[in-house]
């Protein structure tokens, strides 16, 4: 069943666009609605019946939250959004020059002010704002104006509008909704990656303006004040010219404390002058925190003092706490097993029955293969034939956890390890896997740090739990997975060459789906009845299905089905397929070769055999046909394939082009084989 996620703003447009935003994040599985005060969407009661019905509420202000919770009441599931602007958005304003005011035009002075605090974080600090909105009373006397995405909503009196664009909904509130969806593994997706990599971050302004020699200590108050993380400012004798509120209650010092004093004297846990420290993990004064060090030049670019940023562990633990429950949850039971994959070609035969003779062996399995192969569905089918079927299988994925965290999550922690940490510690995944199985994830963004005690743990089975000093023994089956090919980020030093010798004991390599496309078939019957759908497709709808290269492998499969289920017909044809996968084969123009009246074997199965490497897009040579063909049981040498092509070329089936090397093309001008492979 799709999840169902809600967007409640003041304004339609604004709803219209985070709708577009997140549609573009989500895939088919999530239906997005949008609720506006504007178009008083929450006086029809049909529409408070939906919302209560969501999984999920995204809501642009903390004052529309307490609306809202009036009509619904407490118990629903609700993310309060922050957001940031583009990076074009932001290279428009910081690039501005000669302005010294201007109006900031919003929907509301709330939304107002709000945005002018958002610029002033992020560094445009040149520009003195005035919050402008449509139910004021006087409007300012300014020339110019700057608005987020409200230009309707400028005073006519204005001579030029700069538009930022609307606000972006910023990282952490994605990271929420999927996590509060359920979909925290679609993090990893490339869409959401390169969203994430055009937004402009909350603390994008500060090195610039602590760079910029002329600061105003007045200016760096306020920039301070406006900091969420911990800031300490040192001037270039190393003593402490300022700092935040949040410094001070993250490191448990008072500002009278540190002021004017040498920063190595105060904190001397900190070396302010080594900048190539980024969120180390330190301890101060019995506290947790992460530090990063950050160098400030004068404008003739010689030293002139440094900055730290500090966070505490206590609100990493909070930022993450969603995503570790649902980490958790998820993984401590193996709910597959081997019967649930699927497929008879003899690929996946071949993986079914590595895993039934790898399963009762407690050697490491390093599992390999696309996005989307399923690789934890190969991890359960393991666990569950294996001699710890009745103990916990605990997962977690790598890639999902800051790396500063992922620590603790792994090795767990003591009581008073850090700020907000459990009173008598807590077990570490690997703790909890004792006697079972962990499934380790995405195992190649693992930080090169923790891959050192990860070895320490496979060869010598013990761990020691952040803060503490006792070792513990452990005796779990470490099953291990990743997309990325391990053997050359060894090469490139992103991985150890010890460890990936220690999880590459027993390797199982997950075939992608255009590797096995014999299985496509019944892989659609089963998605089909396991969401009991009804429709059913044509000849043309089924030779395009076929004919397509499923880079999204399973997922993209079952997305598919999905897709075709929510059209609610009957028969779809190819004209109904998602546009990605009609338009691939469209470009193609692909024309099936009538072989039935070719009498000659060879011929027959050499047409079959370039047949199929045109509908996989593969470019294959003489060689690759005679390797091809003996595994059809065809015994073809490459001089008996040159012969049979020239035949081919004679009967007018494919044309030969003769150009370097030769190559061999169909009607359409696809390539199909290169003589030089």
């Amino acid at each position: 069943m799709n999840k169902k996620l809600g967007i409640v703003t003041l304004s339609e447009d604004v709803g219209r666009y985070y709708k577009e935003q997140l549609t573009k994040l989500f895939d088919s599985s999530v239906e997005i609605s949008s609720y506006s005060f504007e178009s008083e969407d929450l006086e029809a009661v049909e529409n408070i019946d939906a919302l209560k019905s969501l999984d999920i509420i995204l809501i642009s202000t903390y004052s529309q939250y307490e609306i809202v919770k009036n009509y619904l009441g407490r118990d629903f599931n609700v993310v309060i959004s922050k957001l940031t602007l583009s990076r074009s958005g932001y290279e428009t304003l910081k690039n501005l020059e000669g302005v010294n005011n201007a109006m900031l035009v919003n929907l509301s002075l709330e939304m107002a002010i709000e945005t002018i605090g958002l610029l002033y974080s992020l560094g445009i600090d040149n520009i003195r704002f005035t919050p402008v909105f449509p139910t004021m009373d006087k409007v300012p006397d300014m020339d110019l104006a700057i608005t987020t995405g409200e230009t309707r909503y400028v005073p006519e009196s204005a001579k030029k509008v700069y538009d930022l664009g609307h606000r972006l909904i910023d990282e952490m509130t994605i990271v929420e909704l999927f996590v509060g969806l359920g979909l925290e593994e679609d993090l990893n997706r490339k869409v959401v990656k390169d969203y994430f990599d055009g937004l402009i971050s909350h603390n994008t302004g500060v090195e610039h303006l602590l760079n910029k020699s002329n600061l105003l200590s007045s200016q760096l108050d306020t920039l301070l004040s406006l900091m969420e993380k911990g800031l300490i400012y040192t001037d270039g004798n190393g003593k402490i010219v300022s700092f935040n509120g949040s410094a001070e209650e993250i490191v448990k010092i008072s500002g009278s404390e540190m002021v004017g004093k040498r920063a190595s004297d105060v904190l001397p846990q900190i070396d302010f002058y080594d900048y190539k420290i980024k969120n180390r993990l330190i301890k101060i004064n019995e506290e947790y925190v992460t530090v990063s060090i950050y160098r400030i030049n004068d404008n003739k670019e010689k030293f002139d003092g440094s900055y730290a940023i500090v966070e505490d562990f206590e609100s990493k633990e909070n930022v993450q706490n969603k995503l570790r429950l649902q980490l958790m949850k998820k993984g401590h039971v193996a709910k597959y097993n081997i019967d649930d994959i699927v497929g008879e070609s003899d690929a996946i035969k071949k993986v079914k029955s590595l895993i039934k003779r790898m399963a009762k062996s407690n050697s490491p399995v390093l599992v390999t293969g696309e996005s989307g192969t399923g690789k934890e569905l190969v991890a359960q089918s393991l666990h569950n034939l294996s001699n710890n079927k009745n103990r916990h299988f605990v997962a977690v994925n790598c890639a999902a956890f800051n790396p500063s965290l992922l620590e603790s999550e792994l090795f767990g922690y003591e009581g008073g390890a850090f700020t907000g940490a459990m009173k008598d510690g807590k077990k570490g995944i690997f703790e909890m896997a004792n006697n079972g199985t962990i499934f380790l994830d995405e195992i190649g963004e693992m930080p090169i740090e923790l891959q050192v005690k990860l070895l320490r743990v496979i060869q010598e089975g013990e761990i020691m739990r952040v803060g503490g000093s006792e070792v513990i023994k452990v005796n779990l089956r470490i099953i291990s997975a990743t997309n990325l090919d391990l053997a050359k980020e060894v090469e490139k030093g992103k991985f150890r060459k010890d460890l990936y010798y220690r999880l590459n004991v027993l390797p199982i390599n997950i075939p992608p789906l255009r590797e096995r496309k014999s299985d496509i078939e019944l892989l659609f019957s089963y998605f089909k009845k396991k969401n009991n759908s009804s429709f059913k497709m044509n000849e043309g709808a089924q030779r395009v299905i076929k004919g397509h290269r499923w880079d999204g492998n399973i997922r993209e499969l079952v997305s598919c089905v999905l897709y075709l289920d929510n059209l609610d017909k009957r028969e779809i044809g190819k004209d109904d397929l998602p546009y990605h996968i009609k338009n691939e084969i469209e470009e193609g123009k692909i024309e099936e070769i009538e072989v039935g009246h070719i009498k000659d074997k060879k011929q027959r199965i050499v047409l079959q055999i370039l047949y199929e490497a045109f509908l996989n897009k593969e470019k294959v040579g003489r060689k690759r046909i005679s390797k091809r063909a003996y595994s059809k049981k065809y015994h073809l040498t490459e001089y008996d394939v040159k012969g049979i092509l020239k035949e081919l070329s004679d009967l007018k089936l494919v044309d030969i082009s003769i150009g370097r090397g030769g190559t061999i093309i169909n009607k359409k001008g696809i390539k199909l084989i290169e003589e030089n492979e």
